[in-house]
């Protein structure tokens, strides 16, 4: 489960806690083996969590807050980090406390983190940690992910010839639908040790003991550094496309948020910051944080829930990276953290990729990933947060062969859709393809007759289906199947007769679309690329394949009531 390994014997670890809490909930576990591993453990709290009203209005029993209020509070809520900490293991002359403001950290990052920035980088530079723990650019809140991105920036102004450290990120609000990179076991003294500091924390028992308790866990988990992808599936900001002269970004952003919450769009360069408050359509401003001037205009139209925005790639001139977040005015948390692209990317070339989603298929997923790998220049593999071998089989077999497969992990079950946009999106990030295929890995879609999908793409068709024969389905299939068909077939008449099926074949074009329009979820993602494919008239071709239900499809996860209800749901909504 573990890909990364966690600080080991004379390793020196820098841990940053945003708030007086956050070095027990992140990293309790983490410092406890740093420490008995021989390792040096520094832990620096950078707010004193001062600007914490609701809590501290219970617990004193008072409406109005002053100046001094929150001092004695951040003070108070300092000396629960060192108590905290000792029952951890770390001495008292190992915390440093930077005393930045609580609840403040998004506007420091905008208008002026520089002082901030340096003194982080001077602070890696002259202690020089092998290891550091840090908020992750995709945490919800904004004083996490906007640390996160001070990270980010003093790491990228550290000198070349410096040994750059490893960097082990903890989400504390929000999740990830991927495996973590680094998962940690705790002992069962190191588990109590982390309840016992999570509650000398007093000040947040009041309300929020059952929450706290919640990150005393077995794993503590941590991520890696967020993707510098242009295709990310798990963020507002779904596409960046660097075309010079524009930039183009792609971004979901529903029509009820749009008209109520009021959302703005922050955007970060090495020494600039930069907002766009989204309108529907038209022109909008771009502003300079620093002073609120524009500087620029972006062209955005409006389709349904995305907004595509256009602007002037000349405003961020030689920038390497880029930094995108989306913020609304009345919610405290943000929908999303952070996200990075870099603004020129390097892709393999590879004419077809193979995609398959695999989930609890350990008596099939092997012969059909080593039959597929002979027909395609790629396979990408998404093992679908599953609970039997199949997550050792497909990890054996991408260690064995990492030239030919990709696996892409879930940490708990996300449903089919969510697996094929996942692919879909790691294609697009690192491929340059002709075609793109995708086929089940339970055995019912024949890898040999991959070369005939990938035929019709490349004589012009842009969505190609391996037709089996509705007649031979087992009767759940087969009813399912049939009620869509009939269903799609009245509003498109030319449509394919087999809705369901999972082997499919795609253009280069048609999958960037997907990307673009199709959030994904369970079944009824295959139904809404049908009924995108057929609305926007592309050019559908159908393969012949043979009808392989093994043991009647006992494999399937297809439940015939909801699956088909959702189906229909997408009918009805589909625009």
């Amino acid at each position: 489960m573990t890909d990364s390994l966690p600080p080991g014997k004379k390793e020196r670890v820098l841990v940053y806690a945003v708030h007086p809490d956050d070095e027990t909930l992140g990293a309790g576990g983490l410092i406890q083996k740093a420490l008995r591993a021989g390792s040096e453990v520094r832990v620096v709290v950078v707010t004193d969590g001062d600007n914490n009203p609701w809590p501290q209005r219970y617990v004193e029993r008072r409406w109005r807050l002053s100046g001094d209020h929150k001092e004695r509070w951040g003070d108070r809520r300092r000396e629960e980090a060192l108590t905290a900490l000792a029952v951890l293991g770390v001495e008292l002359d190992h915390v440093f406390f930077l005393g930045l403001p609580d609840q403040g950290l998004t506007g420091l990052l905008k208008l002026g983190s520089d002082k901030i920035v340096e003194h982080i980088t001077q602070e890696i530079s002259q202690w020089q940690p092998s290891c550091i723990v840090a908020p992750a650019l995709q945490d919800q809140h904004p004083d996490h992910n906007a640390f996160g991105m001070m990270i980010e920036l003093a790491l990228a102004r550290l000198a070349p010839e410096q040994p750059h450290p490893s960097v082990l990120y903890y989400l504390i609000h929000g999740r990830t639908m991927y495996a973590p990179a680094c998962s940690i076991e705790l002992s069962d003294g190191e588990l109590e040790r982390k309840r016992q500091a999570t509650l000398s924390h007093d000040t947040q028992m009041a309300l929020c003991r059952r929450r706290f308790l919640r990150y005393v866990t077995r794993h503590e988990n941590f991520l890696n550094s967020a993707a510098l992808d242009p295709y990310q599936l798990e963020h507002p900001v779904r596409v960046v496309s660097v075309a010079p002269p524009l930039l183009t970004l792609n971004v979901q952003a529903p029509a009820w948020m749009r008209r109520m919450a009021k959302p703005s769009l922050s955007i970060m360069a090495e020494n600039a910051a930069y907002r766009i408050d989204l309108c529907s359509r038209g022109i909008a401003n771009i502003h300079n944080n620093a002073g609120d001037e524009i500087v620029g205009q972006a062209y955005v139209v409006s389709n349904e829930d995305t907004l595509e925005l256009s602007m002037p790639l000349s405003l961020f001139e030689n920038a390497e990276r880029l930094y995108f977040k989306l913020e609304r005015r009345w919610a405290f948390f943000d929908p999303a953290g952070w996200r990075g692209v870099r603004t020129s990317t390097e892709k393999t070339a590879a004419g077809v990729i193979g995609l398959m989603p695999c989930y609890d298929v350990e008596d099939f997923c092997e012969q059909v990933i080593l039959k597929s790998i002979h027909h395609v220049d790629h396979l990408i593999v998404v093992d679908d947060g599953s609970s039997d071998n199949t997550t050792q089989i497909t990890r054996r077999l991408a260690v064995q062969l990492p030239e030919q497969i990709s696996l892409i992990r879930f940490e708990r079950n996300q449903g089919k859709g969510v697996g094929l946009m996942a692919g879909f999106f790691h294609a697009l990030n690192h491929f340059d393809f002709d075609a793109l295929v995708t086929l089940d890995a339970d055995g019912q879609h024949p890898p040999m007759r991959i070369p005939q999908l990938v035929e019709k793409i490349r004589e012009g068709a842009e969505l190609v289906i391996g037709e089996r024969n509705l007649g031979e389905m087992p009767g759940r299939s087969r009813i399912g199947n049939t009620l869509a068909t009939h269903a799609i077939r009245w509003l498109h008449p030319h449509a394919p007769m087999d809705t369901q099926s999972g082997m499919r074949a795609f253009s280069r074009d048609l999958v960037d679309e997907i990307a673009r329009k199709i959030s994904g979820s369970r079944y009824e993602t295959e139904f809404q690329i049908l009924l995108l494919a057929l609305s926007r008239g592309k050019r559908i071709a159908t393969v012949s394949i043979p009808t392989i239900y093994i043991d009647n499809n006992r494999s399937s996860k297809f439940r015939p009531v909801i699956d088909t209800l959702r189906i229909a749901r997408t009918m009805i909504h589909w625009r």
